[in-house]
Parts: structure tokens; C-alpha cells; sequence
């Protein structure tokens, strides 16, 4: 029976650099809310701000790039050499896919046949020209299956109004409840926490949107399909994805595999977050460099590397 091996250097690095790219999402979403302790307009946008979908749109639709969006130029920089590297590393929206892909349960066939590339994956592309075909007739709908729209559409309407009523909630339970044992009662914790909370999170008044409950459900089911296929956005909806996959389909960052070392297992493909195929025919355009297949395979045949792309053959 194969043992499982210690998650390599490379793999830590990138949950941490996941963990802290979503944190600083959160920290600038918090500084757009309406509460006592923020101040907006210190980088709010920097996620938009890195993406090339919004300036690629906004220059179809609008014939002018505002100036911020030019830092998505070093998006594109980063993808034509490493890939699909920022999908699987710094979008904060994916890693919300690859923590809730975790969960993810079944047998290893299942798995093994889920993790593997699928026509319908094509269907990203479909989006990415649907956008872009709307956006060259004056009709700019990025925002409806961009990452970083979608997941602060959801933030804002959804998710930060119902977790604050629901905190709301329960500190004033306690607050009115204050149980306790003896003389030590728990508003003697809970006001001091609040009292943070109130200053840093909660906003000012209470949020009710409409639509709320549907963008919440929305948000709900696009996280659940990450317990059908891992990261089901990223492999089968993403138009960000789509237009990184086209940009970075020749990347010097790419996965190898030694033909006379591999048992030809495929285990590499039951953990794959984009269903990249690393056991013989990878899809560079598809691949998020989660580095999974180099853990989990058996015999060490495949690697990630900086090398240059195999050249086309040529026919006389």
C-alpha cells in the first residue's frame, strides 16, 4: 500500500500565499463597508486593478484603459512565462475553491475519472467570448463571471451583511441573556469583543439588499460544486481562467514527466485542481500549478520545471 508522502516545500508555499492573498481581499473589502474604522480609497480596487479581462473589456467597449488597469499588464507578464500560476496562487476567489475542494469525498476511481480533463471545460471559453464579443458591440458585462466581481458581489450583498446580523445577533443575546457562573458573567468577554468588532467589522447600520438571498444562493452553489469537481469555477466557468489559459498556453513553468520511471498510476489526476492531465498529455491551459501531481506520485516521475516549450515539427 503507497504511503502518503509529506506535502512538499512548494505546496505549503502555496496555500500560505493563497491564505494571504484572500486575507488582504477581505482587509480591502472591509475598507469599502460602511463602519466606524474604515477608510476607503487605500487600494480598494488592486484586485481589479490586476485583472486583464476588465482592461482588455473596458478597451473593446470603451476604446480607453483607465490608468490603474495597467497593472494588470504584469497579470499577462506573469502568465505568458509561469502559466496559469496566478489562478492557482494570488485569485482569492480560488482559493475559496481549493478550501471547500478539500472537503471533496468519493472513491479514488471517482476521483480519478473527476480529476481528469473534460470536454466541458471548453465551456470557459464560450464566456470569455460571449464577453468579449459584447463588449466590442458596447456592451461591457464582464462583471457578471469576473472572480473578483462575482466574489464581491457576493461579499457585499450576501455574506458580510449576513454574518454581521448574525453576530449582531448573538452578542445582544448575550449581552441581554449575560450568563455567567457566580460572579463571572460573559459580557465580561463578550462587550470588550464586540466593542472590537463594532470598530473594525460591523457596519454602521444593518444591510437588507434586495436580491440578497439569491446572490447568497448563487454564491452557495458555486461553492458546492467544488464537491463535484475541484475548483469547478476555475475548470469550467471562469472567463478570467479562459483568457489566462490563451495567454499562457506555451509557458516556460511546465510539468514533466520521466515515461521510464512512471508506473503509469494516474494518481497524479485524482488531486488535480484544473484537470490538467500531468500523467502524459498536460494541458498548459488548464494547468494551476497546485503542484499535487509531484506529491502524490508514486515514483517521482513528474516534475515541475523552468524549461523552454517543445517546438512544432516541422514538415517539408
Amino acid at each position: 500500500m503507497a504511503t502518503t508522502r509529506r506535502a512538499p516545500l512548494s505546496i505549503w508555499l502555496r496555500r500560505a500565499t493563497q491564505t494571504a492573498f484572500f486575507i488582504l481581499f477581505v482587509w480591502l473589502f472591509l475598507e469599502t463597508a460602511f463602519h466606524t474604522g474604515n477608510r476607503p480609497g487605500r487600494g480598494v480596487t488592486f484586485f481589479f486593478d490586476l485583472d486583464p479581462l476588465v482592461l482588455l473589456a473596458a478597451w473593446l467597449s470603451a476604446h480607453a484603459v483607465p490608468r490603474t488597469l495597467l497593472l494588470s499588464l504584469a497579470t499577462v507578464g506573469l502568465t505568458v512565462f509561469f502559466g496559469r500560476l496566478f489562478c492557482g496562487w494570488i485569485c482569492p476567489f480560488g482559493a475559496v475553491h481549493t478550501f471547500f475542494s478539500a472537503f471533496r469525498s468519493g472513491k479514488a476511481k471517482q476521483k480519478l475519472i473527476a480529476g481528469g480533463y473534460s470536454p466541458w471545460q471548453r465551456a470557459k471559453y464560450l464566456a470569455l467570448a460571449f464577453f468579449l464579443g459584447g463588449a466590442v458591440l458596447g456592451l461591457n458585462a464582464v462583471g457578471w463571471l469576473d472572480p473578483f466581481s462575482f466574489l464581491f458581489r457576493a461579499f457585499a450583498i450576501a455574506v458580510y451583511p449576513a454574518t454581521s446580523l448574525a453576530l449582531q445577533g448573538t452578542f445582544t443575546w448575550l449581552y441581554t441573556a449575560n450568563p455567567g457562573i457566580g460572579p463571572v458573567h460573559a459580557t465580561a468577554l463578550s462587550e470588550p469583543v464586540y466593542d472590537v468588532l463594532r470598530r473594525h467589522f460591523l457596519p454602521l447600520d444593518t444591510l437588507h439588499y434586495v436580491g440578497g438571498f439569491l446572490i447568497g444562493a448563487l454564491f452557495v452553489l458555486v461553492v458546492a460544486l467544488n464537491l463535484s469537481r475541484e475548483r469547478f469555477w476555475c475548470r469550467y466557468v471562469c472567463p478570467l481562467g479562459a483568457l489566462l489559459g490563451i495567454v499562457g498556453k506555451n509557458p516556460l513553468l511546465r510539468v514533466t514527466r520521466a515515461a521510464e520511471s512512471c508506473n503509469e498510476c494516474r494518481l497524479c489526476r485524482v488531486d488535480c485542481h484544473g484537470g490538467a492531465n500531468p500523467d502524459g498529455d498536460w494541458r498548459p491551459t488548464e494547468c494551476l500549478y497546485c503542484w499535487n501531481c509531484v506529491q502524490v506520485c508514486p515514483s517521482k516521475a513528474i516534475h515541475i520545471r523552468l524549461t523552454l516549450p517543445p517546438q512544432p515539427e516541422s514538415h517539408r
